[in-house]
């Protein structure tokens, strides 16, 4: 009998994980970027891996910095439930 759930990634089917977590952010599916990814690194692979890290530098820095308004937003909720 045949299962219709797709399996999980794992953090070694990615490279970095950048598409997915682009794909988890804005609601689409990561492969959407992934294939953008391949056309672009058949036009111009240098261009597009400048694009893709720097992708990456940006899911990082918003991934910290709502990591960090996260907490105080924890915080503030726990002053207001005191």
């Amino acid at each position: 009998m045949m299962s219709n759930q797709t399996p999980a990634e794992s953090p070694r089917d990615n490279l970095f994980g950048i598409c997915h977590t682009l794909g988890e952010t804005f609601g689409f599916n990561p492969i959407y970027p992934r294939v953008a990814l391949l056309g672009a690194v058949m036009l111009d692979a240098e261009m597009a891996l400048i694009a893709y890290f720097s992708a990456g530098v940006a899911v990082m820095i918003a991934k910290l910095a709502t990591r960090s308004s996260g907490k105080r937003a924890a915080k503030a909720n726990q002053l207001v439930h005191a």
